[in-house]
């Protein structure tokens, strides 16, 4: 069996977080919260990384302490800081293949944002695993970039709500500050959709499928049987099943205190797969935070080859 992860490829707010968490529930699969690895070469590189955006690393706390750990306790997270620490000068790929191990026979499922916004990232990726499988999700840029605006009001409504501490808020904020300047649709979905495409034309087709996220969250029984068989793993009913409940994974919840996020907070808050109607999205138009942004040529055509209108 081929233990080669799996790696989504989109922008934030790409239905990435229920799609992962979905998949990951197959028996023969095993969905991760946002590791985030493969964003430098080294560990040592990666805590440039964190002392810019200390929580992207509570995903990789969290997934260290589940598989290697049986379990996310703070004394759990404590020792696999500290494991990753000593292990400083390992190439994250070597750690990668760490948490390959501890899931194998399962399968990785990786979802991890920040890898659509280097093309070194995802070499990296593509040089750690050669038998990599990638899904390249789309979704309409309007809904795309409206909802990473929305995102802002989402965190800060949350963070109100939630019972977390002051450097908390400050971290989950920072980080979702960044993502949610949409001034420029461009930068937020054409450029990364850009980046995925180049990166794939270099890999065969076998290992590659595009999706629309839309048709996926409209009919998930039909795209579940469709991924598994391409995977080549099990389509019975007890593994369809067993993915349409994503809210079963360990990481479908906030993690304890000193690792309490690594994934999109409204996922975190309602995990389970939800009923999905289709919005009538148009790229022609202003979008509705400004009146004076619009959609570039180059993103609407990109969007048409997708198959959006």
């Amino acid at each position: 069996m081929n233990t080669a992860p799996l790696f989504i490829l989109a922008p934030p707010r790409s239905f990435t977080s229920v799609i992962c968490g979905m998949l990951g529930q197959h028996p023969q699969m095993y969905g991760l919260p946002e590791v985030n690895l493969f964003a430098a070469d080294d560990y040592e590189g990666l805590g440039r990384l964190y002392r810019m955006r200390p929580g992207f690393r509570h995903g990789l706390l969290r997934a260290v302490a589940e598989l290697g750990l049986d379990g996310q306790t703070d004394e759990n997270i404590d020792v696999a800081r500290k494991w990753l620490d000593e292990h400083h000068n390992a190439t994250t790929a070597d750690l990668y293949r760490d948490l390959v191990e501890w899931a194998s026979p399962r399968r990785l499922v990786d979802k991890s944002p920040i890898y659509v916004y280097s093309p070194e990232t995802l070499q990296r990726m593509s040089a750690a695993f050669p038998d990599a499988c990638f899904i390249h999700l789309t979704r309409h840029p309007r809904a795309t970039c409206e909802s990473i605006h929305k995102l802002r009001g989402v965190v800060a409504e949350g963070l109100d709500k939630m019972q977390v501490g002051e450097k908390a808020r400050k971290l989950i904020k920072s980080r979702y500050d960044r993502i949610a300047q949409v001034e420029d649709p461009d930068s937020m979905w054409l450029k990364p959709h850009i980046r995925i495409m180049e990166f794939l034309e270099g890999l065969p087709d076998s290992q590659q499928m595009r999706i629309k996220g839309e048709d996926y969250m409209s009919d998930p029984a039909t795209y579940l049987k469709r991924i598994a068989e391409w995977l080549g793993i099990s389509t019975d009913n007890v593994s369809i099943e067993a993915m349409k409940h994503p809210e079963n994974s360990p990481f479908a919840c906030y993690g304890p205190p000193s690792a309490k996020f690594g994934n999109d907070p409204s996922y975190l808050e309602n995990p389970g797969f939800r009923e999905y109607k289709p919005r009538q999205d148009s790229l022609e138009g202003v979008m509705e935070w400004d009146a004076d942004v619009t959609f570039s040529e180059d993103l609407m055509q990109c969007a048409m080859y997708f198959g959006y209108s």
